[in-house]
């Protein structure tokens, strides 16, 4: 490692610009003497070990140096940008699985996240009578629309049916969203949809949302504050401390940005 990213290091200080870059190559090339293309679920498990042992030497600062979101957004762009530089013109595909006109495959990429990519039968069940499960919901939707994913019964068919449903879903060719509507009804609805991301992930995306605005949402409001960008950013500043933080957040962006709030957000009395 260059000297002067030992220095800063040891006196707790940010390097500078082109002393970071020359870490990040000399990182880059450390990592591809193991993995000629690393992932960037790989680089991430190296860059979240970087900030953690110093991060007031690298981590996403705000101007109060209070940490911004993740802290390792910046460094982690910085890397993939590198490998994929160093790689740019060689053998290795941006994307990792082929999938041509005529020929699929499923790449690791696929799977990342993922806890329950493509579940075994639940026990005591088959594959008839999963499938009989399937065309019941079909059944219900038929019957009462939507408004069916209330039923308890929904919610247990749906999870017994969790298997199926990801074997459709994995199917290559990859099926058009007409057919899987047609044979998922529920799954294109917003309580089922969150509890299969729940069931696939092991995460309560609603839950995330809510611990991500939380700590994330803070940062960016407090960014605003010590930097307002134009006065539609001021205005909603000045009425923030009445809106809950993640209506603030999205208020706070599309300003920024000069959006449209109701092209986003429908508002009522």
């Amino acid at each position: 490692m260059p000297q002067e990213i030992r220095s800063a290091i040891l006196s707790g200080k940010r390097p500078k610009p082109m002393e970071r870059r020359q870490m990040v190559r000399i990182l880059v090339d450390e990592m591809r003497r193991y993995e000629a293309n690393p992932t960037r679920s790989q680089c991430l498990t190296v860059i979240r070990n970087i900030i953690r042992q110093y991060p007031k030497s690298f981590a996403d600062m705000t101007a109060d140096w209070s940490l911004l979101g993740c802290g390792y957004t910046s460094l982690l762009i910085q890397v993939k940008n590198r490998i994929e530089n160093v790689n740019r013109g060689g053998n290795y595909a941006h994307h990792r699985a082929s999938r041509s006109s005529s020929t699929y495959k499923r790449g690791p990429t696929d799977t990342y996240g993922c806890t329950r990519f493509q579940p075994e039968l639940p026990p005591e069940e088959t594959n008839e009578t999963v499938e009989q499960n399937r065309q019941r919901l079909v059944e219900i939707y038929r019957q009462e629309g939507a408004g069916g994913v209330e039923r308890a019964e929904v919610k247990n068919r749906m999870e017994l049916t969790f298997c199926l449903q990801r074997r459709h879903i994995n199917e290559l060719p990859p099926p058009d969203v007409e057919n899987m509507r047609s044979k998922w009804p529920f799954l294109f609805t917003q309580k089922c949809i969150y509890a299969h991301f729940e069931l696939l992930t092991d995460i309560n995306v609603l839950r995330s949302l809510e611990l991500s605005m939380v700590e994330c949402g803070r940062a960016i409001t407090e960014y605003f504050r010590g930097k307002p960008t134009n006065r539609d950013v001021k205005d909603v500043l000045s009425n923030c401390e009445d809106n809950e933080m993640a209506l603030c957040v999205v208020q706070l962006l599309m300003a920024h940005f000069g959006e449209d709030l109701t092209g986003l957000v429908l508002l009522t009395n």
